[in-house]
């Protein structure tokens, strides 16, 4: 059972270096507002990212997570040439904010 926590443990600070949580703030007069930095989430990377919705079995709600935008997908080896230079931006698990633009690092959802 140990080993098993264990393991899942380790799953889930990998995919959190994958895709760090957004930054976040509400308020009663300006709404909802996401945005990724080099440390959102608490995870510190040499990347910014966007904001995406990431969608998990068996999860209720997406969660807001930052998405590197450049580079091989993260699952993909660094020596392999072949790549679109979209970072992780094609995982299938992510969906874009509506009313954002694709490549911002903020999105804002007024009341």
């Amino acid at each position: 059972m140990m080993v098993k926590g264990l393991e899942a443990n380790k799953r889930e600070q990998k995919e959190k270096q994958k895709f760090p949580p957004c930054n976040a703030e509400w308020s009663a007069t300006k709404g909802s507002r996401f945005w990724c930095s080099q440390k959102s989430g608490g995870v510190s990377r040499d990347w910014i990212g966007v904001p995406r919705k990431l969608y998990k079995p068996g999860a209720k709600e997406p969660r807001c997570v930052c998405v590197r935008t450049t580079g091989p997908p993260s699952d993909q080896l660094p020596d392999n040439p072949i790549h679109t230079n979209r970072g992780d931006l094609d995982d299938p698990n992510l969906g874009e904010y509506t009313g954002c633009p694709p490549l911002a690092i903020t999105c804002s959802f007024p009341l």
